[in-house]
């Protein structure tokens, strides 16, 4: 009975539902995972101090000097105030006559401080003690019409020229010179249309666009310069107006250089460190680690429950404004919501991950290989550090550890390169045995040719084909190679009830189903852009099959109509026959696509467009023989087709949503019966 009863109170705690509260100094840290998303890892940072005595009023920005001063845009009180991050205590109030909206600052590394006022519209330049040097107001020869000049956010590069997010200005990057004169505008943003846009386009008037007020591109949010004079920007809008474009790193003319998809639409500041880490902070309240190329290392936050009563703990934002990086790593944070700082300082964790890139930028490989396996040692799904060891293979020329380690991190590119290496070692290694094959091959057919006069080898050949073909079961299948190289011949012989049969136009469209779910689920790596793990096997599997009925279907009431001499059953075996160019080139792509590098993509794409234009040229010719229809009449029929398809499909979607508000009602009202129940 005891046994029995623990059992019970066991079962009980697992499935009773389990409430769990973050500690107060804990951060949640999420790291990518191998197929494009998030997982959650080790911490990487973890909150310090905690900063809300300064008497800040809607702080902007913070820009951190080389001795980790944090100056800090106080708006509100129209000052910058000078924080001290080795003692956490206020150092001075940078106060000037012309402030009147202080929102952006930066400091150069020889100590100049630059403050953007969009009230003003003027940039100050004053030391970092305060004393003023001269302020840049609007060029005379910046065209920007009808909007003032309203600096909001300003970064300087190592000769003094000037990067400002001016407010309300898409053009871009607004591009001044150390003397003040006006540059031209660097890095725009550009509009991307959504389908609905696009549409409207082409059916709208001249009138009508003018009212549409969501063509102008995205201004940036923020600017900054690292050490080494690159510019990197970011902007705040939907995903998909970004298009994975929030954070940019630019080159002299402008152009975005990171090639990687970054996921984020609230970017709000960027900041570089001396070892060209990229921090970003989000409006959401997240802070995200890129390294230079791009690649996410990880991101943190803890804020999506700030203003539910938990504003007391700390890392918690109300609205995370900016982040500045001190030399020795911390992050320091500004909550414009809470007119707060709060400091972040990283773990041994995130110290080996970055020391292990910093390590592999200088040529130290073992080094760094030793460091990402000691990252793989506190976490074994670490996409960061296989790509890590990856590389550290494979510049050591260990190709295939480096193939491992890239397909675990699903790197394609990176595992792309070590593969082609792989594959010409192969190559090498097993070219004289290749070759040898392919002569052998060629001596034989020679020497058959050369000997074989009455064609006894052939003939046998011959009449065991012809033996195969005649077979009952077997002939109406192979009669889809006869169907795939003469249709008008083959779709006379069927109609006629000559050749092929319900059994073997079943089992193509079975190889049909087959080659497709293999071409869905086992393609190379390389190509392979969704695991199986993550598929919805009900829409794959639905899509087919619903394709497939709805066309036959569809195709045989629309001919039915129009006077079309095939039956349903005809038009059901034409589509199954006609589909061996397909399912052909779907294997062969599978196959082949274990084989290939990213440079020899376009192969596949051109095997899988030549099997679909084959598919349709020779379907196009089976249904206006079976159909009996001229060219034209067999493209209007196969137009009201594709539209009847698509009614079906609108139909079918609104009777699946009545059908789930009805279950969805009935279930509402068995709850309310059983809630009385309980009540009375």
């Amino acid at each position: 009975m005891k046994k029995i009863m623990a059992l019970f109170l066991v079962i009980l705690v697992v499935l009773s539902p389990l409430t769990v509260y973050a500690d107060k100094s804990t951060t949640e840290t999420f790291a990518s995972s191998r197929h494009f998303g998030l997982s959650r890892t080790q911490d990487a940072y973890l909150p310090g101090f905690n900063i809300s005595n300064l008497g800040l009023r809607n702080p902007s920005n913070m820009a951190m000097s080389a001795c980790d001063l944090l100056f800090i845009a106080d708006t509100g009180n129209r000052r910058v105030v000078v924080f001290d991050t080795n003692t956490t205590e206020v150092i001075r109030y940078i106060e000037h006559a012309g402030f009147n909206s202080p929102r952006g600052v930066f400091v150069t590394a020889d100590d100049f401080l630059y403050v953007a006022d969009s009230a003003a519209g003027a940039v100050f330049m004053l030391t970092t003690y305060g004393e003023y040097i001269r302020s840049f107001l609007e060029p005379a020869d910046m065209p920007l019409m009808e909007i003032p000049f309203a600096p909001v956010r300003v970064a300087v590069d190592g000769r003094g020229n000037m990067y400002i997010v001016g407010e309300g200005v898409f053009n871009g990057i607004i591009h001044i010179s150390a003397e003040g004169e006006f540059l031209g505008f660097f890095a725009a943003n550009h509009t991307n249309l959504t389908l609905l846009q696009r549409i409207q386009s082409i059916v709208f008037t001249e009138r009508q666009m003018e009212g549409l007020l969501d063509r102008n591109p995205l201004t940036f949010s923020n600017v900054t310069v690292d050490s080494r004079g690159v510019v990197y920007t970011t902007t705040m809008g939907p995903m998909q107006a970004l298009q994975g474009e929030g954070l940019k790193r630019h080159d002299m003319s402008g152009r975005n250089t990171i090639t990687q998809y970054v996921f984020g639409s609230a970017f709000n500041d960027v900041v570089v460190d001396s070892s060209g880490m990229v921090f970003v902070s989000d409006a959401g309240g997240s802070i995200r680690v890129f390294a230079n190329s791009g690649e996410l290392i990880f991101m943190f936050l803890a804020p999506r429950w700030a203003g539910d009563g938990h504003e007391d703990i700390a890392g918690w934002f109300r609205q995370l404004q900016s982040i500045a990086i001190t030399s020795g790593g911390d992050i320091w944070a500004l909550d414009s919501g809470n007119n707060t700082l709060q400091s972040f300082t990283p773990t041994e964790y995130a110290l080996s991950i970055f020391e292990a890139i910093n390590m592999f930028n200088r040529g130290m490989y073992e080094e760094s290989g030793m460091l990402w396996e000691e990252v793989l040692r506190r976490n074994q799904m670490s996409v960061i550090a296989h790509n890590g060891l990856g590389r550290t293979y494979l510049y050591r020329q260990q190709y295939d550890l480096a193939q491992a380690h890239f397909f675990l991190g699903g790197n394609q590119e990176y595992y792309s390169i070590a593969f082609w290496e792989t594959r010409n070692i192969w190559l090498l290694s097993n070219l004289n045995v290749v070759i040898l094959i392919l002569l052998a091959v060629i001596l034989a057919s020679l020497i058959i040719r050369k000997f074989d006069k009455k064609q006894v080898v052939v003939g046998s050949i011959k009449n065991a084909m012809a033996g195969i073909f005649s077979n009952r079961f077997v002939g109406p299948v192979l009669f889809a190679f006869s169907m795939a190289r003469h249709p008008i011949d083959s779709v006379y012989y069927m109609k006629l009830k000559q050749r092929g049969n319900y059994l073997g136009a079943t089992v193509h469209l079975l190889m049909f189903f087959f080659a497709y779910m293999l071409y869905q689920t086992s393609r190379g790596f390389i190509v392979q852009f969704l695991s199986v793990e993550h598929m919805d096997f009900i829409a794959i599997v639905g899509m087919f099959v619903g394709g497939f009925v709805l066309f036959v279907v569809s195709n045989y009431l629309v001919t039915s109509i129009k006077g079309g001499e095939g039956s349903l059953g005809d038009v059901y075996k034409l589509v199954c026959y006609m589909s061996l160019p397909v399912t052909v080139m779907l294997l062969a792509n599978t196959a082949i696509s274990h084989i290939v590098t990213h440079n020899e993509v376009f192969l596949l794409e051109f095997i899988f467009w030549g099997g679909i234009a084959y598919f349709v040229s020779i379907m196009w010719v089976g249904l206006m023989e079976m159909h009996n229809y001229s060219f034209s009449t067999n493209l209007k029929s196969l137009i009201i087709t594709v539209f009847f398809m698509l009614i079906a499909v609108v139909v079918l979607y609104i009777v699946t949503i009545l059908f789930v508000e009805v279950i969805n009602f009935i279930d509402s009202i068995r709850w309310e019966v059983v809630t009385v129940a309980q009540q009375s």
